[in-house]
């Protein structure tokens, strides 16, 4: 009997003494919102930062309730025809990606469920981001062309050269201006052409002297490229970026028509936060 009632007394205080595995941090018009949730959200957000993921499951949350208030809804050939235009963008039929879907862990009805959610989102942002395109001036872009002519800028051509070694410290070693006896080097020329639009991006924004990350190549040798110069360099005419510059413009204006509607929603809603 005594054995018994020690069993149950650690037993007892054993799991008054375990760290809780979920519990509610804040509700927000009295929805709750858990720890673990917020951990969740961390890991999507690929943050460390507690408080940012809160407030994006707070702005979640309000979302939610204000589909509901509107009565937003995605009526069925909405759904099929948003994914129809995923695939379509994917460069794949609906049932592949259905497929590619289902091998990521998502079933039919899960993707259909997200894809509901999406378009209850963009209709209930919709008047807000409309608004927002509205303060969106072609004269504001060209404004921003004329004041930073050099985010439009492009080459025919960049002049490099290329150190190459055996090992990794000897390249390493030259971007920090020591040049080993057995470093082989020669000059480059890397037409425009032979770039991705990503890679020449990078080119464009390198100066003079910088050295690109060191790699090692299929032959096994490790090698570094030193930016010497770039020919050819022109300016895109807005004619040609406006679209680009527009949309960088509506993006900006968005994000802010967002956070104010948000915060005004915060303003009207019981945000609670639960101490522990």
């Amino acid at each position: 009997m005594k054995k018994k009632l020690l069993f149950i007394v650690a037993f007892a205080f054993s799991i008054s003494n375990a760290a809780p595995v979920n519990w509610v941090v804040t509700k927000v018009n009295n929805e709750p919102i858990t720890n673990y949730e917020v951990t969740q959200m961390m890991k999507m957000m690929k943050t460390n930062d507690k408080n940012r993921a809160l407030e994006a499951l707070i702005n979640q949350k309000l979302q939610i309730s204000e589909i509901k208030k509107q009565d937003i809804a995605a009526a069925p050939f909405e759904i099929d025809q948003q994914i129809q235009r995923m695939a379509k963008a994917n460069g794949v039929s609906v049932e592949k990606f259905k497929a590619r879907a289902k091998n990521n862990g998502i079933s039919e009805a899960e993707l259909r469920d997200e894809t509901a959610k999406s378009i209850k989102q963009s209709k209930l942002l919709g008047n807000v981001f409309a608004r927002a395109d509205e303060r969106v001036k072609p004269e504001d872009a060209l404004n921003f062309y004329n004041q930073n002519k050099m985010l439009f800028m492009n080459f025919s051509a960049v002049n490099a050269t290329r150190y190459a070694a055996q090992t990794k410290q000897e390249i390493v070693d030259v971007t920090r201006g020591k040049f080993g006896p057995k470093v082989f080097s020669h000059k480059i020329t890397i037409p425009r052409a032979q770039l991705n639009n990503e890679t020449a991006y990078v080119f464009m924004n390198m100066k003079n002297g910088a050295f690109t990350p060191v790699m090692q190549n299929p032959q096994g040798y490790w090698e570094v490229l030193r930016v010497d110069s770039k020919s050819g360099m022109v300016a895109k005419s807005f004619e040609e970026v406006k679209p680009q510059i527009l949309n960088m413009m509506a993006e900006k204006e968005r994000a802010k028509a967002a956070e104010s509607y948000f915060e005004k929603l915060k303003a009207e809603a019981v945000i609670e936060h639960v101490n522990r």
